[in-house]
């Protein structure tokens, strides 16, 4: 039996390569429009190198990359099942009654506020920011779209309210693990929370609303947004129904059911209305499934009708395939570059790096969020970034008195406020690929993830403080 090799002790600026060079090949590749798969894998190759150098055989390094593919195989299954969903909820006219009903009732100075609000609704209710973004955030693009808004902005806005939700949800996955890692009872650390989430959705509401009626003054989207209701009133006989598939996913999901489970159900129920609603063929309802939907005239109408080609960039999307091809492929990649510098420890190095240079305890805090951070910049994996940041700080968190409370939100906060703005990471492509904006442009207006994150600094600081009276005094 081959025993596995010892890696030699990686030094410093062998273990900043791989990460050195993945974020300048992402700033070059933005810059030059260069595939990000191909950056992720050069990455990947990078880090491999690095970890042969550092003693590891090419076996172990397939052994460890095959370890952590398993652990992310639920997120995949989840990914592949959402792509199922945004095809079939466009067949069975669940996404196309809410930009309708949304065209018909929303004035355009609320769009943007409402995207957010509705987003985190959305969010709290099923605990996935990915479900919600593909949800009522890809039918608030269709909405903001029509009437002239510009698209960074709505994707902000739903990015926004779906990250919101996904924080004080019980039933959020990142919200129960960071919980868990930190050994804090769940609904403790979503108390712990809210004044953060509070403040910074206020804040956020606020910049929206304002922004909002800013730039709806400046559009006049008023035959633009006739022609899409015209188009959509032609393509979907619009009824409650319609709103089963979205019934299934909230109320299963609230009650606790497993996510995968309930997205295939209500995939199935949006097949079924979808032919007995709008007369479609159940051959089309499966391949939006699989294929994702793509807009055909029905021929129960009789008669042909030009369809807008913005309505048809909106409505033709999702499908298992869609999501194999995009996120999937990403989360595949990110996954090789993170299990490569983890066997070649090269994490542990930076980790250790990170806590040598800590000289208080809001150092500490501000270390974790880094560490958390880096970790999922690297690995892509939520889950395991953040079973190692536990792993990596609960020890040094107690040795200097800091609430344990405190370490469970300096993960959630460096896991869900940050990945979506790190072009490279698995989130920010999905949310890529679901709004149709790219992560530079709607980063300047993902308001409640910047304000989240200097919120954090400034409340956990503010903590330190309270406790410097406390039986351990700890230094700030």
């Amino acid at each position: 039996m081959n025993q596995k090799s010892s890696p030699r002790e990686i030094s410093i600026a062998l273990a900043l390569v791989p990460l050195v060079a993945m974020i300048v090949m992402v700033i070059i590749g933005l810059r030059f429009e260069i595939d990000l798969k191909f950056i992720l894998l050069v990455s990947a190759m990078i880090a491999g190198v690095v970890a042969y150098i550092s003693g590891v055989k090419v076996p172990e390094m397939f052994d460890s990359y095959g370890t952590t593919i398993k652990k992310a195989f639920p997120a995949i299954l989840i990914l592949m099942a959402i792509g199922g969903i945004v095809g079939t909820w466009m067949y069975s006219g669940t996404v196309p009654f809410l930009i309708y009903y949304g065209l018909k009732f929303l004035h355009p100075d609320f769009i943007l506020v409402s995207a957010f609000l509705v987003t985190a609704m959305v969010s709290t209710f099923t605990g996935t920011s990915w479900g919600s973004a593909a949800t009522a955030g890809v039918a608030f693009i269709g909405i903001g779209s029509s009437m002239g808004i510009p698209l960074p902005m709505i994707a902000g806005a739903a990015l926004s309210g779906a990250v919101l939700g996904d924080k004080v949800s019980p039933i959020s996955d990142t919200t129960n693990l960071c919980a868990l890692a930190s050994e804090v009872k769940v609904y403790d650390h979503i108390k712990g929370m809210l004044p953060n989430v509070v403040i910074a959705g206020i804040l956020s509401a606020i910049a929206f609303l304002v922004l909002g009626m800013y730039y709806s003054g400046t559009t006049d989207a008023g035959g633009n947004v006739e022609s899409i209701l015209s188009d959509l009133e032609y393509i979907y006989d619009f009824n409650l129904f319609m709103l089963l598939p979205a019934a299934v996913v909230f109320i299963g999901g609230y009650k606790g059911y497993n996510a995968v489970v309930l997205m295939i159900s209500s995939s199935v129920v949006a097949i079924l209305i979808g032919m007995l609603s709008n007369g479609f063929a159940p051959s089309d309802g499966v391949n939006s499934l699989i294929s994702g939907f793509e807009l055909k005239l029905p021929h129960v109408k009789g008669m042909a009708q030009p369809v807008s080609d913005q309505l048809t960039t909106l409505l033709n999307r999702g499908g298992f395939e869609d999501m194999l091809k995009g996120a999937v492929l990403y989360c595949i990649l990110a996954i090789g570059f993170g299990s490569f510098m983890h066997v070649s420890g090269a994490l542990d190095k930076l980790m250790k790096l990170l806590l040598s240079v800590v000289k208080s305890s809001f150092g500490l805090i501000v270390t974790a969020f880094v560490a958390g951070g880096m970790l999922n910049a690297t690995s892509g994996n939520a889950a395991f970034s953040i079973l190692t940041t536990g792993q990596l700080f609960t020890q040094p968190f107690a040795d200097r008195g800091i609430e344990k409370s405190l370490l469970a939100r300096s993960m959630e906060n460096s896991m869900t406020l940050l990945e979506s703005l790190l072009p490279w990471h698995v989130t920010a492509i999905y949310m890529w690929g679901v709004f149709g904006v790219s992560t530079m442009e709607y980063l300047p207006f993902a308001f409640f993830n910047i304000f989240g994150i200097l919120l954090f600094f400034f409340l956990s600081w503010r903590t330190l403080k309270k406790n410097t009276n406390s039986t351990i005094n700890p230094k700030v």
